[in-house]
C-alpha cells in the first residue's frame, strides 16, 4: 500500500485535503453556534472571518514546525515555540472578534478586554482544536514513512547479505568442481573430457540461477542429479550411492543452491583410507513440504568430538540462508554418529511459489 507523503507531487492532494478541513470545520461551527439561536446564516459569516488566522496557525505549525522541530528531536524547542504561536494567534483571534465581528456584525454583544482571561482562554482551547487532528495525520504520516524507510532499509540489507551469501558460495562450488578435473587430468583419465562437458552444464545452470530468487525445484533436482553424476565418475563409482525422489516436483520453487552443500559435505567426508563410503539421498515432496534427507559414512578413524562435519563454508552458509530465507519455514536437523553423518531439511513450500 502506497503511503501519502508531503512531497510536491502529492501537493495538490494536500491542500484538497485541508480545504475539505476546514470546509468541514466551518460548517460544524456554524451549527454548534448559530442553530441554538436558529441564525445559522450569521455563525457562518463569523466562522468565515476568524477562519484565516486559524489556517495561519495550523498551516505554521504543522508545515514548518513539526517538520523542523518535532521530526528533528528538537521536542522542547517545538513545544516552547509552539505555546507562544498559540498564545499569539489567540490574541490575534481576539483583535478580529472586537473589532470587526462584534463591531459590525454582532453590535448587541458586549465587547470584552481582549486580554479578558475566560474569552482568551476559549480562544486558545478553539485553535487548540482546530489543529489536533492536522497534528495526529502529519504525525501518522510521518512515522509511517518512517516505518518504510525502515522497512526498505532491512530489506536492501537481506538482499544484499543473501547476495553476499550465494557469492561466497560460487567460488566454493568451483573450487571442488575444478579439483575434480584436476586428479583426473593428473591420472590422465579418459574422464576428463566427459568432466569438462558436465562441469561446463553445471557452470551454464549456476551461473544463470545462482542470482535468481527462485527457480523451479525439478531444475534444482536435475542440477543435483548432474553434480552427482560428475562426483560419481571423479571416484569411479567406487561409492556405494543411492538417489531417490518421491513426490510431484513440477510446481514448486526453491531458493537455488540450498541441498548442494550437503551433498557436497557427504562426499567431502564418507571414504574411508581405501576410497569405499556410501551415501544415501532421499527427497520427498508433498503438497506443504519439501524433505530432505542426506546420509554418508564416514571412516572408523574419524574423530566426531573434534572433527565437525557441520563446520565447513558451505553449511554455515546454507544454514544462514535458510534464516533469512524461510524463517519459521524450515526445519534442520544435523546428527554427527560415530560411524554416519545426517541431515535431515524440511522447507515448507507451496504451489508455484515458495
Amino acid at each position: 500500500m502506497k503511503i501519502l507523503t508531503y512531497d510536491p507531487e502529492n501537493r495538490s492532494l494536500i491542500i484538497r485535503l485541508y480545504a475539505v478541513y476546514w470546509l468541514g470545520y466551518i460548517l460544524l461551527f456554524s451549527l454548534i453556534q448559530g442553530l441554538p439561536g436558529g441564525d445559522f446564516f450569521m455563525a457562518l459569516r463569523n466562522e468565515w472571518y476568524s477562519v484565516l488566522p486559524k489556517i495561519l496557525f495550523v498551516t505554521i505549525v504543522v508545515e514548518l514546525l513539526m517538520p523542523r522541530l518535532l521530526f528533528r528531536k528538537k521536542i522542547m524547542a517545538f513545544f516552547g515555540v509552539y505555546v507562544v504561536l498559540i498564545l499569539v494567534f489567540a490574541f490575534l483571534q481576539r483583535l478580529i472578534d472586537n473589532y470587526i465581528i462584534l463591531r459590525y456584525y454582532l453590535t448587541f454583544w458586549k465587547i470584552e478586554p481582549l486580554l479578558s482571561a475566560p474569552v482568551f482562554l476559549y480562544n486558545v482551547s478553539k485553535l487548540q482544536f482546530v489543529v489536533t487532528m492536522p497534528i495526529a495525520f502529519k504525525l501518522f504520516y510521518y512515522l509511517a514513512e518512517e516505518r518504510n524507510k525502515v522497512q526498505t532499509i532491512l530489506s536492501e540489507k537481506l538482499q544484499a547479505e543473501l547476495s553476499s551469501l550465494r557469492n561466497q558460495f560460487h567460488p566454493h562450488f568451483l573450487f571442488n568442481v575444478l579439483n575434480s578435473l584436476y586428479s583426473k587430468i593428473l591420472s590422465k583419465s579418459d574422464d576428463s573430457a566427459d568432466i569438462v562437458l558436465k562441469i561446463s552444464d553445471l557452470l551454464r545452470f549456476s551461473i544463470y540461477d545462482v542470482n535468481n530468487k527462485n527457480i523451479s525445484l525439478e531444475n534444482e533436482i536435475d542440477y543435483l542429479k548432474n553434480y552427482i553424476a560428475l562426483q560419481q565418475l571423479r571416484f569411479e563409482n567406487q561409492l556405494q550411492l543411492s538417489f531417490s525422489v518421491y513426490g510431484n516436483v513440477e510446481n514448486h520453487s526453491i531458493e537455488p543452491f540450498l541441498i548442494l552443500p550437503f551433498i557436497e559435505n557427504s562426499y567431502k567426508y564418507c571414504l574411508d583410507e581405501n576410497n569405499q563410503g556410501w551415501i544415501t539421498i532421499a527427497i520427498s515432496v508433498t503438497e506443504e513440504w519439501l524433505v530432505v534427507k542426506i546420509e554418508n559414512s564416514l571412516p572408523e578413524h574419524f574423530n566426531t568430538a573434534t572433527d565437525n562435519v557441520s563446520s565447513g563454508i558451505g553449511i554455515a552458509n546454507v544454514k544462514r540462508r535458510l534464516e533469512l530465507l524461510y524463517p519459521d519455514k524450515h526445519v534442520l536437523t544435523i546428527k554427527n554418529e560415530a560411524l554416519s553423518f545426517f541431515v535431515s531439511l524440511k522447507i515448507k513450500i507451496k504451489d508455484g511459489s515458495n
